[in-house]
């Protein structure tokens, strides 16, 4: 990476188009206009095993030298290091409310994305033709790239299908994710018909975190479908993201709550929430499996450490922000607060 920091100067991520998080960091470099490059993983995998800590995209390079491999913490670090163009609103609520949006984008709204992804087969004829595309084109010649691409992508259909059950995609929760998109697309439909962005006229940290797996709904068969079809001012957001700029400022709860109301009583409450404390519960008991009722119905999932450990960073930033009355006036109207009041030793 020497050599790239000496040439440029600046940031280079290291991902894949297919990947939310990568995309997500794209969008927040280009929005705060920081200097930066694009890098293939596929096309750079002594690169990519020389730096990257796990086996996940994105791996940014930041302009000293040193990694970064988790988009949450890269956003905020973009953001102490570029204060310009604020992620965060000013108004302690719609902070929290973006920082917490931003965790449902990035633990549940993946959920949604992964189970069409690859659980229908057009959805995985389209993806895994991309990555084997992206694969060949970074190890082998553009010959040899016609004859493997036909005989890699099936393999790679192989390959992930039986992950599914580890995002939460399996058939006893199909049902529950099916309803979540139609429902988050309904949502998030009624409240950007009258703001450009989450909250207000330019994007917050939230955007990114739900942008990220939404816009790879949207470049897949299936979310595509709905998504033209439910949701215009939903695709305006997602293809607007692909290049935010700041439109005018942020709005003020007041005016938001009408329609960002629902999105956190239907959706962040009673579905990423319930699930989040759930998932926190069953680690901090050593349960190798997460279970719970979500809409009359058994939800459950293997229990992951990652998660759990977001919840208590996303309680922390609860606990600071939990004095704003406007604040703790909208988590109890949508049935949030009974979950981000929940701790370890109530287990």
């Amino acid at each position: 990476m020497d050599n790239v920091k000496a040439r440029h100067g600046e940031y280079t991520v290291m991902g894949r188009p297919e990947s939310g998080y990568s995309m997500k960091v794209l969008s927040a470099l280009c929005y705060k206009g920081v200097p930066h490059q694009w890098m293939d993983r596929f096309s750079h995998e002594k690169l990519f095993q020389a730096h990257a800590k796990v086996q996940l995209i994105p791996l940014l390079f930041l302009p000293d030298g040193s990694t970064m491999q988790d988009s949450t913490p890269i956003l905020e670090r973009l953001e102490s290091d570029h204060p310009e163009r604020s992620l965060h609103p000013t108004e302690p609520a719609l902070r929290f409310l973006s920082e917490l949006l931003e965790e449902y984008g990035d633990e549940w709204v993946n959920k949604l994305m992964f189970h069409y992804r690859w659980g229908y087969p057009a959805d995985q004829k389209r993806r895994s033709n991309s990555l084997a595309s992206g694969i060949i084109a970074g190890r082998s010649s553009a010959f040899f790239g016609k004859l493997l691409g036909p005989l890699m992508a099936p393999l790679l259909v192989k390959r992930m299908v039986p992950r599914m059950g580890f995002a939460g995609a399996n058939d006893n929760n199909k049902s529950i994710l099916i309803e979540s998109f139609a429902n988050l697309v309904a949502l998030l439909e009624a409240h950007l018909q009258s703001h450009s962005y989450l909250f207000g006229e330019r994007p917050a940290l939230a955007d990114f975190g739900l942008w990220g797996q939404l816009y790879q709904a949207y470049i897949d068969p299936s979310c595509c479908v709905i998504l033209r079809a439910n949701g215009p001012a939903v695709v305006a957001w997602i293809e607007r993201m692909l290049d935010p700029k700041a439109l005018g400022d942020f709005n003020t709860l007041e005016n938001l709550a009408p329609t960002l109301r629902p999105i956190f009583s239907q959706e962040v409450g009673p579905r990423f929430l319930a699930w989040d404390v759930s998932n926190a519960k069953a680690w901090e008991a050593s349960e190798p499996q997460t279970q719970l009722t979500m809409d009359g119905q058994r939800y459950y999932q293997k229990t992951f450490k990652y998660p759990a450990q977001a919840f208590s960073i996303l309680r922390k930033k609860f606990e600071a922000a939990n004095g704003d009355e406007p604040l703790r006036r909208f988590l109890e109207e949508t049935g949030c607060q009974v979950y981000l009041n929940w701790t370890e030793n109530q287990v």
